[in-house]
């Protein structure tokens, strides 16, 4: 009876960590975000919930990705998609700093897209590393990954909203940035850039806008794959937002604050941003006192988690 036991027991805790192949609520302790099998963020009902509540879910779902090559396009946008042949997420741990997860799609277009989250700056961040892979038997030409991304931010959503676009050098897009722009709303079809502050930076543009940004790899041969980094995340306040981007070296990033005001500065801030794209980091290195904000949040989610459990 006792062996019977032990070996039920072993058998629930492996259960804990198999693989679920679902979409999925992720949660690093500070954030929470839901995961389509697309890789689509909305699922279940959560988009990015943070500081002030979920800042993606209230206003539309006008939140996606898109990737192009020759040409042709497939793209996911508000949970829907077009071009796509399957999708798939499997997590194998869904909260705390070892949370892992992926979404793998194929597109008709022969990319394989695989989205791999995981736990990043204490907690403030989640990581998303992007992997394109060419399935085809052929070479693929001007490969392409767009990301676009409303905000809705409480307090003053959606037009007491201020949005910042930084596309990876003082003057705009550089490296594998392509395009960026203020309006989220449209497919984030990697072939169509936006009028709308199209190739600027902007810093506290009013309003309800939000990020989109299109990057290119060039050509992929048969087999070949290439990566980048996408980091998303809140704070109370832009200086906690950009410590957490900057410790993990974004490059280019976007940003939608709320509208209370804070030591002279809109908050609270949602944002993303990227690494990989053959820019010096952006935002440099933290000061000591913003890094040890971050500290002191990862230790208070862990204390929450621990209470939770207890």
């Amino acid at each position: 009876m006792k062996a019977f036991k032990v070996l039920a027991g072993l058998a629930l805790v492996a259960g804990s960590f198999a693989a679920q192949a679902a979409s999925t609520v992720l949660d690093t302790g500070i954030l929470r975000m839901g995961v389509a099998d697309n890789g689509g963020l909305g699922a279940l009902g959560v988009g990015l919930s943070g500081p002030t509540g979920d800042a993606i879910t209230p206003g539309c779902l006008c939140e996606g990705w898109g990737a192009a090559a020759s040409g042709v396009s497939g793209y996911v946008y508000g949970l829907g998609g077009t071009g796509v042949s399957s999708a798939l997420t499997t997590t194998t741990v869904a909260s705390g700093a070892g949370l892992s997860a992926q979404s793998v799609v194929m597109l008709s277009n022969g990319l394989q897209v695989t989205h791999k989250y995981s736990y990043a700056a204490g907690g403030s961040l989640f990581k998303v590393e992007v992997v394109l892979t060419n399935t085809t038997a052929g070479s693929l030409s001007d490969v392409r990954y767009a990301r676009t991304l409303d905000w809705d931010v409480t307090p003053g959503y959606y037009d007491l909203n201020y949005t910042t676009v930084y596309g990876g050098t003082p003057t705009g897009p550089g490296g594998k940035v392509l395009h960026t722009s203020t309006n989220p709303f449209a497919v984030p079809n990697p072939m169509v850039f936006r009028s709308q502050e199209a190739n600027v930076n902007v810093v506290n543009t009013g309003g309800d806008k939000g990020g989109y940004f299109v990057f290119g790899f060039g050509a992929l041969a048969a087999g070949e794959s290439t990566t980048f980094d996408t980091f998303i995340g809140a704070s109370r306040t832009v200086a906690g937002l950009k410590a957490a981007l900057g410790s993990v070296g974004v490059e280019a990033y976007s940003y939608t604050t709320g509208n209370s005001i804070v030591d002279g500065e809109y908050t609270p801030a949602y944002g993303y941003g990227f690494a990989g794209l053959g820019l010096p980091p952006s935002l440099g290195v933290p000061e000591p006192g913003s890094l040890a904000l971050l500290g002191i949040a990862a230790i208070g989610a862990g204390l929450i988690g621990r209470r939770r459990r207890a």
